[in-house]
């Protein structure tokens, strides 16, 4: 059986598909998996064992160069849809629904062609008051192939994890007296202020030390906006980690703080201990499933998952107060901190 699968964007919801794509392997270890995905997105699969052939759409590039250069941006579209043609497919299956996915669907030659959402000419699953991993395991069995799956997987290299092991040693982390703090989202509205992080770390026990991650494009930001912190207790890694180094270091935190985000779904995939902050999106829709997670938001607000990416006049997760979340890292680490 050959099967094809997309699934684009974002960072979190292509790990979480990595469920579903465990799942189809235990139900078929004979078949054979094309995995359509962003640029931005490769190192999630990069190293699985259960993919056959990986394509690559820099949905990114696109989006930013198609005014400015609309004839490259054609192009590669065109080659992608080539590159998926190149074979034929008893299944083909878009996981996202959205229409940067469903024309590689539709141009694929493939027997049977489903899709998570409402959209003409192909087979539908649509039950938007599902869990998002629930909803995709609600396609996978309308495919036939098997029950689906809830256990993310994230592999990583020997190259990685020995990388991750220096920045241990080099930052003394070997001690566990440390919290992981994620403080940035791709949405502003997810983001709790840097000043409350502050407010929380003079909560906390003055051996606890603070490691901040994010992309290089956060490092000074996160940088001035923990002033207020002694240095000896801040270590700022934004932009020092790739993305398969992430998840390696994610797996050795003893506890993490974080956000809505990319972060969130690679601490559940390794059954960390979290306090998630959330306030426009819905914990129970796209929060984690397991029982390592607890989830923060602000009580006095009656407005919060309203999906507000920026525009919002109230940002109800900056009403999270430091309080909140000492109690809930007490809670996740049984009182250590």
């Amino acid at each position: 059986m050959r099967i094809l699968l997309i699934k684009q964007t974002s960072l979190g919801d292509v790990l979480h598909s990595t469920a579903q794509v465990r799942a189809i392997r235990r139900a078929f270890p004979n078949c054979r998996i094309t995995f359509l995905t962003s640029t931005t997105a490769y190192d999630i699969y990069r190293y699985s064992p259960h993919i056959n052939k990986i394509i690559l759409f820099d949905r990114y590039s696109v989006k930013k160069n198609w005014l400015y250069h609309p004839i490259q941006t054609i192009k590669h579209i065109f080659n992608t849809i080539q590159e998926v043609r190149l074979e034929e497919y008893d299944l083909a299956i878009d996981l996202q629904g959205r229409w940067k996915t469903i024309i590689f669907l539709w141009s694929a030659r493939a027997t049977r062609r489903l899709v998570k959402g409402r959209w003409w000419f192909v087979e539908n699953f649509h039950n938007p008051s599902m869990h998002a991993l629930e909803e995709m395991n609600g396609l996978i069995q309308s495919a036939g192939l098997g029950l689906g799956g809830f256990e993310m997987e994230f592999f990583t290299s020997k190259q990685e994890k020995s990388q991750v092991d220096q920045i241990v040693n080099e930052n003394d982390l070997d001690d566990h007296r440390w919290i992981l703090c994620c403080p940035i989202s791709r949405w502003p509205t997810k983001n709790w202020p840097l000043e409350k992080f502050v407010l929380l770390s003079e909560k906390l026990s003055p051996d606890i030390r603070l490691i901040f991650t994010g992309d290089s494009a956060d490092k000074e930001f996160i940088s001035s906006g923990l002033m207020g912190i002694d240095e000896d207790r801040v270590v700022n890694l934004a932009g020092s980690l790739t993305l398969p180094e992430f998840s390696e270091f994610v797996s050795r935190a003893p506890v993490i703080v974080t956000m809505d985000s990319f972060a969130l779904h690679v601490a559940a995939t390794h059954d960390r201990p979290t306090v998630a902050l959330f306030g426009p999106t819905d914990e129970s829709k796209v929060g984690p499933t397991n029982n390592k997670t607890i989830f923060v938001r602000a009580k006095q607000m009656n407005c919060s998952r309203c999906y507000r990416r920026t525009n919002c006049s109230k940002f109800c997760i900056r009403e999270i107060l430091p309080d909140e979340v000492y109690e809930a890292l007490q809670r996740a680490t049984h009182n250590l901190y």
